[in-house]
């Protein structure tokens, strides 16, 4: 499996190829192209397709990770009536129409992790829908599919050492375009700030964002972590910030990119930051269209097996009445066929009737219907913590199993309440009960049957 990340700059444009396939990624291929225009044009585009293939040899280009440079984005803090992610993405971008130097329509935004304590305080990040529909239709036409737009954000907290599946804790510092400052607190960000390139050589405000972001948590001093090459007077101004070693094969320049191929190498990083393409959008749409299809033709499928078992029953009742039927003709004709003697009819008659009544009860058609059995099976359930796990209906005969709870009280409840719904000309007793190997429920079986139809379980 192959990842690729891309960052493009003001003269750059930077790809790193991963190969995802083993435990610690390997670098495949890590190339650049200087741009004609600040953030590429389209023959750069090609120029880096080529490079790639070039680094690649035989392998197909895999879809790839864009991350946008701090100098095309807009971070903006916000406090939102919510504090889980799905539902802060949903209504934060209320809060920046109107608040950006762009068109509402032109936003395309979305909002870094925050930490897990949840206050709902989150970090948006934003840029013109046109500045990113238009790199990755350019990186598109050159054969590179772009499957997602992150932020430079979001390719440092995927460089960010490891603890436990979650960035570590601390303050970020990296100059991959412009100067970046994350503060990384439970997993998301607590604080963050960005700064053109050209303050870190008088980095006195910088400093000031530091000491800010350390100070607001209280307690100890968190560690600070230095990513990338940066100026000496940054650096120099922070003596015990821990410097975070570059991967083998990658230089400072290439970070960025880097940390993009990471995104689809670890997915719980970053919240599933994404600007969301039209292209992605339709490409969503249409998985969702996919999944509607597939699970109404399964629901279509559920309901025609359903009406099939239902007819089949019915079907199977009235064979047994139909045979009932003729029988009663066959035996009236037998006895009356030419009856004179009203009175003596009427005596062979009731005779014959009751002939009938026992052989239904043979047959088994002078039973309820299956649907009113379990109407009153169903109306029987006493409240508490019971549930019924199977029923099966033979002529007059249902047997009930499930189980109820912890509480075998609720067995004999049940019981008497059939017992009531079905009325005197029935039984009901309990055949089974106990608890389960766990202990956790009380398993149960019922057997209501008509009384004088004692035939073996």
């Amino acid at each position: 499996m192959y990842t690729i990340g891309i960052s493009i700059s003001r003269d750059r444009i930077r790809a790193v190829a991963l190969e995802g396939s083993t435990p610690a990624p390997r670098i495949a291929a890590a190339v650049s192209v200087p741009t004609a225009e600040p953030f590429g044009t389209p023959e750069d585009a090609v120029a880096l397709s080529e490079a790639l293939r070039g680094a690649l040899p035989g392998v197909p280009l895999p879809g790839a990770v864009l991350t946008l440079p701090p100098a095309l984005t807009f971070l903006r803090p916000m406090t939102l009536p919510v504090t889980d992610l799905p539902r802060a993405r949903a209504i934060h971008l209320a809060e920046l129409e109107g608040n950006l130097p762009i068109e509402d329509e032109e936003i395309l935004s979305d909002l870094l992790p925050a930490p897990r304590e949840g206050s709902g305080f989150f970090f948006a990040v934003a840029a013109r829908r046109s500045l990113v529909e238009s790199a990755s239709e350019r990186f598109m036409a050159a054969g590179i599919r772009v499957d997602r737009v992150v932020t430079d954000p979001v390719a440092l907290l995927l460089l960010a050492p490891d603890a436990a599946g979650a960035p570590r804790d601390g303050i970020y510092l990296s100059t991959f375009n412009d100067v970046l400052l994350l503060r990384v607190s439970g997993g998301g960000v607590a604080a963050a700030r960005q700064f053109p390139q050209a303050m870190a050589d008088r980095p006195e405000e910088i400093l000031g964002a530091v000491r800010e972001a350390a100070g607001e948590f209280g307690g100890a001093p968190p560690a600070v972590f230095l990513v990338g090459e940066l100026p000496a007077p940054l650096a120099g101004a922070l003596p015990g910030a821990e410097r975070i070693p570059l991967p083998e094969g990658v230089s400072s320049a290439h970070l960025a990119a880097y940390g993009a191929a990471l995104a689809p190498l670890r997915p719980d990083v970053g919240g599933g930051f994404s600007l969301r393409t039209s292209a992605e959008t339709a490409m969503e749409r249409e998985r969702d269209r996919r999944w509607k299809l597939a699970t109404g033709i399964a629901a279509g499928v559920a309901v025609l097996l359903a009406l099939g078992a239902f007819w089949f029953a019915r079907w199977t009742e009235g064979e047994k009445a139909a045979r009932t039927r003729a029988l009663v003709k066959k035996e009236f004709a037998a006895v009356a066929p030419e009856v004179r003697n009203v009175v003596q009819a009427g005596v062979q008659i009731r005779e014959k009737l009751d002939s009938l009544r026992r052989q239904q009860k043979e047959l088994g058609t002078d039973a309820l219907p299956p649907a009113d059995v379990l109407q009153l099976a169903s109306r029987a359930l006493p409240k508490g913590e019971i549930a019924v796990r199977e029923t099966s209906i033979d002529g007059s005969r249902l047997r009930i199993a499930g189980d109820a709870g912890s509480d075998a009280r609720l067995v004999e409840t049940y019981r008497a309440g059939l017992a009531g719904a079905f009325g005197p000309d029935y039984s009901a007793t309990v055949q089974e009960s106990g608890g389960s190997v766990k202990g956790t429920s009380v398993k149960f079986t019922i057997l209501v049957e008509k009384k004088g139809d004692r035939r073996a379980p």
